[in-house]
């Protein structure tokens, strides 16, 4: 059986700085694992001196070792003229791989001899590669008993001293050796027979005569080094007990006999051969479990058998629990099988944790496999996505309804079994199966509360006696709720069973609910009764150990922010206290305040900001916590005026009315307490204002649409009382009923009520006090009733004074047209284009004799001053234009179905039909829009459009007077609807309004008026 996991660590690896390549199998270089302290193209070497070696000769004691650095000889230590120490190696070093050995060497002194040197130990002779003045000359040389071989390099001065480098190298492809000392070198053919040999460090100093030499030799070791060797666990298996592989899928039973086959190799490009050992792990990262390897302990006549690359070794006596197989560690692959006994009742997964141990050095390679896999019993994670889960039978085998997170269920927990890779589960309390579930009978579950029954789950398939590992389980219920009672801020919580876990209060500001305090839990387990004291208001709640939480419990320890006036002539209303179901409190409390405006030094800089709101509640109140031990308080302001919220853009305090500023403020808890000041800025100078009434359908007078705004009103100074007196211009057009409106009269009754219902009066000097004036109908200059049984138009006026003498006076011009009469167009007062209290031009109406269809036609003009930056960015385009004529105008049908539909819309200049409207430069337009009621009745709008230069002296070029005099009119001649000045002048041209009006009479008295305003209309489609 192939091993399901491997993990691989190397000991004693450190980086080889050099660019060396691994090349295994041709392209797939460098694919051999890096374990941990190894790296790609790394070799086994030792830096430690005593790891690998250890003192066995000295003399007079001169031998001294500390960490790396040796005092091998100097002059105080002799005997019979020597001073010298030598180290051997505690393994030997393979002459079949490359190798190193680098340290320096200190050599100063007189001696006849006064060397360092590395010798190498076969089994019966030696070889000495020495550095320094050997048989009394300074030289490189190898020395075999007493003859010192060729070649040699002579020394000189210069390389004696403190510290100079040596290095012996084999090479083993030339097998060779190479001496090099202080950039000098030589090289020696490798003259061993053997392929293992025992190094050793050594260092002399003697003298001739009776005068003892001088000086000392020294070394520091600072390495030796495999630098052609890499070793590496390729692979391990499981074999059966004569070696063959066991097919996929076949169960291994416990207490068989199997062979684990490791493939091993030197990992380096054409690196060398190094004896080394197979053993056990001896590091707990990588175990061996479910294994056994004494054979006397076995039975059944089984014995071990051990291979190295097919060769039985067995008899060698060692295995890899005692002393390790031998094998030596080579480029080629190294296969090695020894037997073992599967010893796993469990069922649990079987391990194998190797090293292999070279002989020098002691490095170790580890590998972790898994023999035989462990059949988990898997039960589905509720925390996956249903996606992750796989396929239920294979990838899990049972549900279990979740537990929390302290390992208790609020209510049943089921257990599902799914078979498919198993078919049995068994459910154990102790040693007793108390259910078996299967395909027939796949679920069991647990109702009655319970404080912990301990359960144990495991799978089995009956046919082939495969188990899977055990799952032990804890089944705690629990799914009644725990309670809560408070006696001010003392609160006591109680749970009988799984027993109190938390107190929670719920976070309005978050809108959840969070801890405020957690109770110790023993394994999962609270206690039955805890208490708390509330230091905040809010809506608490008890939660056990379960997760089942009481029910909400408000509590009021704290009294809201409170707001003290710190100017003496402030006045608030009183407070108005309210608890909501959270527990908390919040006060409110209205405040007023009046300011006259002046313009030349307007208040608040000209308007009034969130900044300002700021500073004047800073000035006017201050608040404070009533939360113990917190003082943090939150401020919120908003500025309405109108009932909008104005706080982004601020309130204009140059022009009259009333607003108000409200400061919101919150603790820590929620509290809050809101302050509404009510700021009314009063222009003395100002007119009684006007809106809509607060009823769009008022009881008498026709319906209105409260979101469009009304007439702009045009104030004046009154010259008889030096006030200001406002005139707003509105109107109304209304068809002839079959029952006539109001009775047939509209008198000044009921006009009163028609404008009590349609507008409302205001002061703007804050104190409410306003005078109504009479209310009157005009009917062609004379004060009388209107007649509403047929067309007819009236103005209904009234007039309203302020406590300051101002005035505004509503001009309502109530206008009655026939039911046959075509669609009736008039101006909108609300429209900037509109001169205040104008008309449009009476129409110019034509009946057709044979079918009474009606046509009327409406002349207008308005001119256009040319502006820098131009309209509308240079263009009117067709929607633009559109838009001017549905703001400008109201257009009525008589007809009861009140339908319109849209005959022509047309756009020429110079009799040209042209598609927008040029406002760059000076120029003419005529504008023709005609619409048809549901009888055929059409009415045809032209609305001739002059864009004309600007004069030096502020008159508009081309012009006889200036717009005004009650004539249509775009307001101020610098100002309209789209940036400059519209207008429609008195002295209007002549010529155009006559070219104009003579192509109506000949289209309206041609033979059979309407086909050939049909074809005008025709050709004029055509034009265009």
């Amino acid at each position: 059986m192939k091993h399901g996991k491997r993990r691989e660590m190397g000991v004693r690896l450190t980086a080889l700085g050099l660019a060396a390549a691994l090349v295994v199998g041709g392209a797939n270089a460098l694919h051999r694992p890096v374990h941990a302290g190894q790296s790609a193209g790394s070799f086994v070497e030792e830096k430690n001196l005593n790891t690998i070696f250890a003192i066995r000769t000295t003399t007079a004691g001169v031998g001294l070792v500390d960490g790396n650095w040796v005092r091998l000889a100097d002059e105080d230590h002799w005997v019979d003229g020597v001073s010298s120490t030598a180290l051997f190696s505690k393994g030997k070093i393979s002459l079949k791989a490359n190798w190193k050995l680098e340290a320096n060497f200190t050599i100063v002194g007189s001696g006849h001899c006064h060397y360092g040197e590395v010798a190498l130990y076969g089994s019966t002779t030696n070889y000495r590669f020495s550095a320094g003045r050997v048989g009394g000359i300074e030289r490189l040389t190898v020395v075999h008993g007493n003859d010192y071989e060729q070649p040699q390099q002579p020394l000189t001065e210069a390389d004696f001293g403190e510290d100079k480098p040596y290095c012996l190298s084999f090479d083993a492809a030339a097998n060779a050796f190479t001496l090099s000392y202080n950039g000098k070198s030589i090289t020696y053919l490798n003259p061993f027979t053997e392929d293992v040999v025992a190094v050793q460090i050594r260092g002399l100093m003697d003298y001739k005569g009776d005068v003892p030499a001088v000086g000392r030799v020294e070394g520091t070791f600072l390495g030796m080094a495999y630098t052609d060797y890499s070793p590496t666990f390729l692979e391990t298996k499981l074999l059966d007990e004569s070696g063959q592989a066991i097919p996929a899928g076949t169960p291994i039973a416990d207490g068989s006999i199997v062979t684990v086959q490791a493939k091993i190799k030197n990992n380096w490009e054409n690196g060398g051969t190094v004896p080394s050992r197979l053993k056990l792990s001896d590091s707990k990262e990588y175990p061996t479990a479910g294994l056994h390897f004494d054979p006397a302990a076995w039975g059944d006549g089984k014995s071990q058998k051990i291979t190295v690359n097919g060769v039985d070794v067995t008899a060698q006596g060692d295995n890899v629990a005692t002393g390790g197989i031998p094998f030596d560690c080579s480029p080629a692959e190294t296969v090695i099988t020894y037997r073992a006994k599967v010893a796993n009742p469990e069922g649990k997964t079987v391990t194998i944790g190797q090293m292999m141990v070279d002989d020098f050095f002691q490095s170790k390679q580890y590998s972790g496999d898994e023999l035989i896999p462990a059949k988990p019993l898997v039960p589905y994670d509720p925390e996956k996505p249903a996606e992750e889960q796989g396929t239920a039978g294979k990838d899990y085998h049972y549900t279990r309804t979740p537990a929390n997170e302290n390992g208790w269920n609020a209510g049943p927990v089921e257990i599902t079994f799914y078979p498919d890779q198993f078919n049995q589960f068994l459910i154990k309390e102790g040693e007793a199966v108390t259910a078996t579930l299967d395909q027939g009978n796949r679920k069991t579950s647990y109702s009655q509360e319970t404080g912990g029954t301990q359960t144990t789950y495991q799978a089995k398939h009956t046919e082939t006696g495969e188990l899977s590992t055990t799952v032990e389980d804890a089944v705690k219920i629990d799914a009644t709720a725990p309670t809560l009672s408070a006696s001010g801020k003392a609160l006591t919580l109680s749970d009988s069973l799984s027993g109190i876990w938390k107190v929670e209060r719920y976070d309005v500001k978050a809108g959840r609910w969070v801890g405020a305090k957690a109770f110790s839990l023993t394994d999962g387990n609270g206690a039955a009764s805890q208490t708390f004291t509330a230091s905040q208001n809010g809506k608490y709640r008890a939660v056990d150990a379960a997760g089942n939480a009481s029910p909400a419990l408000a509590v009021t320890v704290n009294d809201p922010p409170s707001a003290d006036p710190s100017d003496p002539d402030v006045n608030p209303s009183d407070s108005e206290k309210a608890t909501d179901e959270n527990g908390l409190v919040h006060t409110s409390i209205r405040d007023s305040m009046q300011e006259v405006i002046d313009r030349e030094a307007p208040l608040y800089g000209g308007r009034f900001t969130a900044e300002d709101a700021k500073d004047l509640f800073d000035g006017r109140y201050g608040f404070s916590s009533n939360v113990p031990e917190s003082n943090d308080l939150t401020y919120a302001y908003t500025i309405a005026q109108g009932g909008k919220d104005v706080t982004g853009e601020g309130v204009d305090t140059t022009q009259p009315g009333a607003f108000t500023v409200t400061c919101a403020v919150t603790d820590a808890e929620g509290n809050t307490t809101t302050v509404v000041l009510t700021d009314t800025l009063i222009d003395r100078s100002a007119p009684p204002t006007v809106d809509w009434g607060e009823d769009p359908d008022p009881p008498v007078g026709p319906s209105f649409d409260p979101l469009k705004p009304l007439p702009k009103p045009t104030v004046k100074d009154d010259p008889a009382t030096g006030k200001k007196h406002a005139h707003l211009y509105d109107s109304i057009t209304e068809v002839v009923g079959t029952s006539p409106a109001y009775g047939g009269k509209l008198t000044t009754q009921v006009a009163a009520e028609i404008l009590k219902g349609r507008y409302q009066f205001g002061s703007a000097q804050g104190d409410g006090v306003l005078t109504y004036g009479p209310v009157t109908v005009t009917v062609e200059g004379k004060e009388v009733p209107l007649g509403t049984a047929k067309p007819g138009s009236c103005v209904i006026s009234q007039t309203v004074t302020d406590s300051q003498g101002n005035q505004t006076t509503v001009h309502l011009t109530y206008t009655f047209v026939d039911q046959g009469a075509p669609p009736v167009v008039e101006y909108d007062p609300s429209d900037p284009t509109v001169e205040p209290g104008s008309r449009p031009d009476a129409p110019e109406v034509v009946e057709d004799w044979q079918n009474g269809t009606k046509y009327a036609t409406v002349k207008d003009r308005l001119v256009q001053v040319v502006s820098d930056p131009p309209l509308s960015g240079g263009w009117l385009d067709e929607g633009e234009i559109r838009d001017l004529i549905a703001g400008r105008y109201r257009f009525t049908s008589a007809q009861p179905d009140g339908a319109l539909k849209e005959i022509r819309f047309a756009v020429t200049q110079n009799g040209k039909a042209v598609e927008g409207i040029d406002t760059t430069q000076p120029g003419e337009y005529v504008i023709a829009y005609t619409l048809e009621d549901s009888s055929g009745n059409r009415t045809s709008l032209f609305l001739q459009y002059r864009l004309a230069e600007k004069t030096a002296g502020g008159s508009i070029e081309g012009e006889t007077a200036a717009p005004g005099g009650g004539q249509p009119n775009t307001g101020d001649v610098g100002t309209g609807l789209l940036g400059g000045g519209m207008g429609r002048e008195t002295g209007s041209c002549g010529i155009h309004w006559g070219l104009l009006a003579l192509a109506v009479l000949v289209a309206g008295y041609t033979l059979f008026r309407k086909g050939q305003l049909d074809r005008e209309e025709g050709r004029d489609r055509e034009t265009l």
